[in-house]
């Protein structure tokens, strides 16, 4: 039998008639059929470390968004003058990336699987969310505590946060990768701003509050002396109650969801699906937590090669 990735191409497709009467469309969009093709990466054998550039075409200018699917995940990116240009995460193995895109009730998608030759990746996690300008950050408390975050990327234990934005941090999906995962229970919570709470309030003014409660928690945990300890609890009061109404609810609501990979692409593959509606500008939220087991590490590395 060929080996895997010999088997492994590009398979698209298109779906809908561009002769179809829409009545909102112009003679020039139904006068070309909706496709899409990816450019990168091609089929075939890849040699990437965890991440890998996606750039498909599409043949109307007009559509402003795409879904990506990778690793059984969908999620929306924009689409600029007709491109699409974004990064993904790819495993050890096969990985198969899709786009598609709508135009009216023409639809078209393009995939491609290709073989990646790598290190092996134990825990993954992704994040994504139909873009409206929001802000959303990923974190993972890791079992020992330390919690990977913006501004915090990469854990002592090799936790690592990816962000694959091209305008900013938070602006698109994100993942986090630790290649040799621990036991213990790991927590993936978001931090979102509403597009709405950004364009009406000053960021700083918030950040700066946020890290003042930071410092306000670190000096009570020392355990000051009383009087100390009760002015600092009445700041804390003061400055909770300025967060609070900071991240009143200001736009619309966003969907997110959650996909957790541990040992993907291999017989041993466990997932989980966490889905979230942001509900609240400032506010941290927990989408779920995984708990790994020293018994589910020990039989997935007694398999591996």
């Amino acid at each position: 039998m060929a080996p895997p990735h010999a088997l492994l191409g590009r398979r698209p497709f298109v779906l809908g008639l561009a002769s179809m009467a829409l009545p909102r469309l112009s003679r020039a969009q139904t006068a070309t059929p909706l496709s899409v093709r990816i450019e990168e990466p091609g089929g075939g054998v890849l040699t990437a470390q965890d991440t890998a550039r996606l750039v498909a075409t599409v043949s109307d200018p007009s559509v402003l968004t795409a879904s990506i699917t990778v690793h059984g995940m969908s999620y929306e990116v924009p689409v600029r003058d007709g491109r699409v240009e974004q990064t993904v995460v790819v495993l050890p193995g096969t990985n198969r990336v899709g786009v598609g895109v709508r135009r009216g009730e023409a639809v078209a998608r393009d995939s491609v699987t290709f073989h990646v030759d790598g290190d092996p990746v134990d825990l993954v996690v992704l994040l994504g969310w139909s873009a409206r300008g929001e802000i959303i950050d990923l974190w993972v408390r890791e079992p020992d505590g330390e919690t990977v975050k913006w501004d915090h990327r990469e854990s002592t234990p090799g936790g690592r946060l990816l962000d694959f934005s091209s305008d900013a941090i938070g602006f698109g999906s994100q993942a986090y990768l630790r290649a040799r995962a621990s036991a213990g229970r790991y927590r993936v919570k978001v931090h979102y701003w509403s597009d709405g709470a950004r364009r009406d309030r000053d960021d700083s003014v918030f950040e700066q509050a946020l890290e003042r409660l930071h410092a306000i928690d670190a000096r009570l945990r020392a355990t000051p002396p009383p009087s100390e300890a009760a002015a600092l609890a009445a700041e804390r009061a003061a400055v909770t109650a300025r967060l609070d109404a900071w991240g009143l609810p200001s736009g619309a609501q966003t969907p997110l969801h959650a996909e957790v990979l541990l040992f993907a692409n291999t017989p041993r593959e466990r997932r989980w699906r966490f889905d979230l509606t942001a509900q609240r500008s400032g506010q941290l939220q927990t989408l779920g937590e995984v708990e790994v087991t020293s018994a589910m590490l020990l039989d997935a590395r007694r398999t591996l090669p």
